[in-house]
């Protein structure tokens, strides 16, 4: 891990490859470099550093090069440490093979022993570093360059994704991918590789995505895929990438969080105007087929990770309320592990933002191993959840480059939503004037967020001031809120680095109720509902132990006011729509709180966008 960039062309390599690092570091890294062919003493040329892509550009300045071919890499460690000497590319001993990795290469150990044994010298910690030795050794031997490269693809096990390059074939670059994402964007006479669209869209957006186990060789006037697994051809089609690079950009705001936390009610309203068409909840991408197998679910299981796995949360909610069918919810990385009773009339839905989680793909693999439906969520077109998943729903909030997620889990939210509420009506649950009364509220939540960002924003600021200083901070919800509460104290850790614990309300009697006095601030996530009084009777709890109480409710609820040091009001909605604007002040107290604290926003330590192993 984390971000891949490759380039063959006619442009000049070096800003290429240093503006798609710039477009990957959003993933989260800890070291990057690049490695690129110099036509002039023929050779490859390697920059490594530790640190931030800064670092690495201070490296290479004044570095001239025109050469025209090249990869580059942010690094998230996983085996060794985040050094210049484990930061990719990695090179073999002769200095004529270089790579660039995601993913863990598993049986690296016993690999690494037959290499020592050889004698290879190591200059590296990392599992990288077997790839390219074997790759060098195989292609002197066999003397095929692409050849070698799937051999070594085949030695190999585990879930990685690999672009290298070499000088015995200046003219091309070679790509493999197996459950860690890799796109590769045509241009005219040029073509790029990277494993996150974003890094393309300044130069293209049409792209083909990688399949598992297949392997590409890019020249500059064509790419040619094989089956790596047989080493046959094949044929792959390009797609089109609606998004543009002015959406990855910040535009003028100091953070892209901030930016996301405002794309909000923007993105809602796209989707509400593409799913609500003449007073019904429509899907471009569901088949007939798709259709009629939703008729016949008897359970649903929501599989998901992190931010996705609290709207997953939310919607079991939502599904049990008002399609009325059983959920039950896992995160990804248990779920397949714990063996789970799956039928044929059973779904699974996956919830992701990026598509390539590795967990919620294993998930996903497991759920058709054992025959169920399996639906997908997913922000990213053409990812492979998407692509693989027996139906997709796609949210179309745009590139999310903030870390930490917002537009993405705003769009997961509404999108359950509409489906739950679709559901129920394919299903006989939700009358036609129900259904009518929740797509009228469910139209006016952009404005109702507008409104919250405008006039809610002072209050937020004013809390965070007091709050960013705490070193510990309780969220409590119920219901709908209860997955708020967890979605909000993840916000916090997440930017902050300040421990937050979510809690479902009532849980806090058994033990988390020991935590509160006077320094703790715990914030109660209390909108009128059908558990209204029951989350009152917790803040007063809490009230009686000199907590300080923060807390999130209907507008003019003066007895929920009167009770909190710091009151955060949205307007009144359908329980099933509350957690929608509940979870808006709380993505800006966390950012807000950041800032103060002098966080890196959008690139919190230890943490990647997309994970990619498990």
């Amino acid at each position: 891990m984390c971000g891949i960039v490759g380039y063959i062309g006619r442009r000049e390599v070096l800003p290429v490859l240093v503006r798609g690092l710039e477009g990957l570091e959003y993933r989260g890294y800890d070291s990057s470099g690049l490695a690129c062919f110099d036509p002039e003493h023929s050779r490859i040329v390697a920059v490594k550093e530790k640190g931030k892509l800064d670092q690495l550009k201070a490296r290479l300045e004044g570095f001239h090069h025109n050469g025209c071919i090249g990869i580059g890499h942010t690094r998230w460690a996983t085996h060794g440490a985040p050094t210049r000497d484990n930061a990719h590319p990695h090179l073999d001993a002769s200095e004529q093979f270089a790579i660039v990795h995601n993913g863990i290469i598993e049986n690296y150990e016993r690999l690494k022993t037959d290499l020592l044994r050889a004698g290879t010298h190591f200059k590296s910690e990392t599992d990288t570093e077997v790839f390219v030795h074997t790759w060098g050794r195989l292609a002197r031997k066999i003397r095929d360059v692409r050849e070698a490269f799937r051999q070594t693809v085949l030695k190999c096990h585990g879930r990685f994704a690999f672009v290298g390059m070499s000088l015995k074939t200046p003219d091309r670059i070679f790509v493999f991918r197996r459950s860690n994402p890799i796109v590769i964007g045509a241009g005219s006479g040029e073509y790029f590789v990277a494993s996150d669209v974003t890094a393309l869209l300044p130069y293209t957006r049409e792209v083909i995505y990688l399949e598992d186990d297949e392997m590409a060789e890019v020249l500059r006037s064509e790419v040619k895929f094989y089956n790596v697994k047989t080493g046959k051809r094949m044929q792959k089609k390009s797609i089109r990438i609606d998004w543009s690079s002015e959406q990855a950009q910040k535009g003028g705001w100091p953070h892209f969080m901030i930016k996301e936390i405002h794309e909000q009610p923007d993105v809602l309203e796209t989707a509400l105007a593409k799913r609500i068409q003449k007073g019904r909840i429509v899907w471009d991408t569901l088949s007939k087929k798709a259709e009629a197998r939703l008729k016949k679910i008897r359970k649903i299981f929501a599989v998901s990770c992190g931010t996705a796995f609290h709207a997953g949360l939310a919607g079991k909610y939502m599904l049990e309320e008002y399609a009325k069918i059983p959920v039950e919810t896992s995160v990804s990385s248990e779920f397949r592990y714990s063996d789970p009773i799956l039928e044929k009339e059973d779904m699974v839905l996956l919830v992701s933002q990026s598509g390539e989680t590795a967990d919620t793909l294993a998930a996903l693999h497991e759920a058709k191993e054992r025959g169920a439906f399996s639906l997908a969520l997913v922000n990213v077109v053409g990812s492979t959840l998407a692509r693989e998943a027996d139906a997709v729903i796609y949210t179309h909030a745009g590139p999310e480059i903030g870390v930490a997620s917002t537009k993405a889990y705003t769009a997961q939210l509404i999108h359950l939503a509409l489906f739950s509420i679709y559901l129920g009506k394919l299903r006989g649950k939700i009358s036609n004037q129900n259904l009518k009364t929740l797509l009228g509220h469910a139209k006016k939540l952009p404005a109702h967020i507008r409104q919250f960002l405008v006039k809610g924003k002072a209050k937020v600021e004013e809390c965070a001031d007091a709050l960013s200083d705490k070193p510990n901070l309780i969220y409590l919800g119920r219901g709908y809120n209860y997955p708020t509460a967890l979605e909000g104290a993840l916000k916090f850790k997440e930017i902050t680095y300040k421990h937050a614990h979510g809690y479902a309300a009532g849980e806090m009697k058994h033990g988390p109720i020991a935590l509160v006095d006077k320094n703790l601030p715990v914030v109660s996530i209390a909108p009128a509902s059908k558990t209204y009084e029951k989350m009152m009777s917790n803040i007063e709890e809490v009230k009686a132990r000199d907590g300080i109480i923060v807390s999130i409710g209907t507008r003019g609820d003066e007895k929920l006011r009167l009770k909190s040091k710091y009151f955060l009001e949205i307007p009144s909605v359908p329980e099933i729509f509350s957690c929608i604007l509940t979870v808006i002040p709380l993505q800006l107290l966390a950012y807000q709180a950041a800032v103060l604290n002098g966080r890196e926003v959008d690139q919190p330590r230890n943490l990647a966008k997309s994970v990619t192993v498990e």
